[in-house]
């Protein structure tokens, strides 16, 4: 018998949210390499105690700036979240080649990665890219890939030994709670998949494919980081749930303003002259020697932003900086950069 289905009313994309053992593990990995103890404080030493001297983690810090963060492009060929016995099990499986080529982020060709992996010598005649910008960085890949059968063993033994560690199974048991929170702030959203996306990771993509499958997998030892992982049809997005979510974009829009409307030596000086005393638009101006009408001009621009409030008393209105708003907007600053 045949059926008759309406095309339209099936999702053009899958939309998943995990909360993954696996993602947690390399996260954790992640944490112990860069040595990020916002989040985790005294535990991490801890965990780093506990597993000693590890190899693959002084060659995970040999990578460029923010390299070890390409471990997370292994979920492309080997997207089990569930079991981390079954994923570094297949990750042992994969072919060196292709364990290259994913964790090099599908950037360098993979006709190119077969050729280093058979000669890694062959290293020093290949264009400079992210991965090898100076003669360190080929040297350092030169000897990696010359051991790279051995150094995926290890790699994925030592993903599998952060996962049975006692200690970890403890921090992951009572940081469950707030991955599942995240899940559910996300949901509510009720956003498209793509913008639910750029939202998380707080930024419009330039990058886009018509993604057939959507994960969005929250760590709490990743934190604060955001990783976007991409092919042509499946986009994972890792992040940080240590903290809420907030867009990026509304935070750097609020900076912007703010910082525009004290670009300008009068109204610097101003918001200097109001931080210690309340005065009114004659005085300012006389003390910037400009007219009043200027004055007004700076002091509207100030007030729409937050960083300046006015009092009338009797028929005079009194401006005085909000310094609670001043600190907010450094302290916003100092946060966001540091993101």
């Amino acid at each position: 018998m045949g059926s008759e289905m309406d095309l339209f009313d099936q999702p053009l994309e899958q939309v998943m949210y995990v909360s993954s053992p696996v993602v947690e593990s390399i996260g954790m990995l992640c944490a112990i390499t860069t040595n990020n103890k916002e989040f985790l404080g005294e535990d991490l030493a801890k965990m780093q105690e506990l597993l000693g001297e590890q190899p693959v983690i002084e060659q995970l810090r040999m990578l460029p700036q923010n390299g070890v963060f390409f471990i997370y492009n292994l979920l492309i060929p080997i997207p089990n979240f569930t079991s981390v016995e079954q994923f570094t099990e297949k990750l042992k499986q994969l072919k060196d080649e292709y364990f290259v080529y994913y964790f090099w982020s599908e950037e360098i060709p993979l006709e190119t990665v077969h050729q280093l992996i058979h000669n890694p010598a062959s290293i020093w005649g290949v264009e400079a890219t992210y991965y090898w910008q100076t003669d360190e960085n080929r040297a350092f890949v030169e000897k990696w890939l010359s051991e790279i059968t051995n150094f995926k063993e290890q790699f994925a033994n030592l993903i599998l030994q952060i996962s049975q560690n006692s200690l970890f199974q403890d921090l992951l048991e009572s940081k469950q709670s707030v991955a599942q929170q995240s899940i559910a702030t996300l949901k509510q959203l009720s956003l498209e998949p793509l913008l639910l996306a750029q939202y998380v990771m707080g930024k419009t993509f330039r990058r886009v494919s018509d993604y057939k499958m959507y994960y969005f997998l929250p760590s709490y030892f990743l934190s604060p980081v955001r990783i976007r992982i991409f092919n042509e049809s499946v986009c994972f997005i890792v992040y940080g749930c240590a903290k809420p979510l907030s867009d990026d974009r509304e935070k750097s829009e609020t900076l912007a303003k703010q910082l525009k409307a004290i670009a300008d030596p009068n109204r610097l000086l101003m918001l200097r002259m109001l931080a210690t005393q309340k005065e009114y638009g004659a005085k300012l101006a006389e003390y910037l020697g400009i007219t009043t009408a200027t004055v007004s001009h700076h002091l509207e621009t100030l007030k729409k932003v937050g960083l300046v409030q006015e009092e009338k008393i009797g028929t005079i209105k009194y401006f005085t900086a909000d310094k609670e708003q001043v600190n907010e907007m450094f302290r916003s600053m100092q946060i966001f950069l540091k993101a």
